[in-house]
């Protein structure tokens, strides 16, 4: 059997929970910044007002045909341009991956709030309630609820996603498990399956919480 204990020796443990940590701060920050984003554009596209409608609806289309990948080295490498400022690694990760998920979201958001029976909103009206009143109180809280599964499994994707990150050198969990498999005795598998086990138990526990929070809904 192989001896193991160049991998569960306290410097390498240590080195592979910091990128795991890297890993879900990135993750909560896109997160929600996201679904804000999100919430935003699938108003705006749901809009009758064109000056919201049209650019929420130019955004969301733009970004879902676009590659992750490109969007994560434009921020890194493009944006600073553009703006004539230098953006840190983890800074540029954070806005490719909100910018991106944004549009996922507010799409999964559409079509919770689409999928609200219009019966409910009729009899809201029939009591008075105005437009916004009715979208806050009632229509978002019953889309909210159907859309939990969906959205959890869209920021599960996410948090998998964070991998992509390391080509702007943001040390995350991936990027730092190659760092260890590439050091002596150089073993991938040992080192694959480690990460494999502590993504499953991120993402399984990011999945129950939003099992919790559908039956709480």
């Amino acid at each position: 059997m192989t001896d193991l204990g160049w991998l569960f020796n306290g410097q390498t443990m240590s080195f592979l929970f910091g990128g795991l940590l890297v890993t879900i701060e990135l993750a909560a920050v896109a997160i929600a910044i996201s679904f804000c984003i999100g919430m935003l554009l699938a108003l705006g596209r749901l809009s009758r007002i064109a000056v919201f409608r049209w650019p929420s609806t130019f955004y969301i289309e733009i970004v879902r045909a676009l590659p992750l990948l490109l969007i994560i080295l434009f921020c890194y490498f493009g944006l600073p341009r553009l703006i004539h400022t230098p953006i840190p690694p983890f800074v540029a990760g954070v806005i490719a991956l909100s910018a991106f998920e944004a549009a996922l979201v507010a799409e999964i958001i559409r079509a919770g709030i689409l999928a609200v029976p219009r019966g409910i909103v009729e009899a809201a009206e029939s009591q008075g309630f105005g437009g916004t009143p009715i979208m806050r109180m009632i229509v978002l809280p019953i889309a909210l609820r159907n859309m939990m599964p969906a959205l959890v499994s869209q920021f599960v994707s996410l948090l998998k996603d964070t991998s992509l990150t390391a080509v702007i050198t943001i040390l995350e969990l991936l990027r730092r498990a190659q760092i260890v498999y590439a050091a002596p005795p150089f073993q991938p598998i040992p080192v694959f399956i480690f990460i494999a086990i502590l993504y499953f138990v991120v993402n399984y526990s990011l999945s129950q919480a939003g099992r919790r929070l559908e039956a709480r809904a």
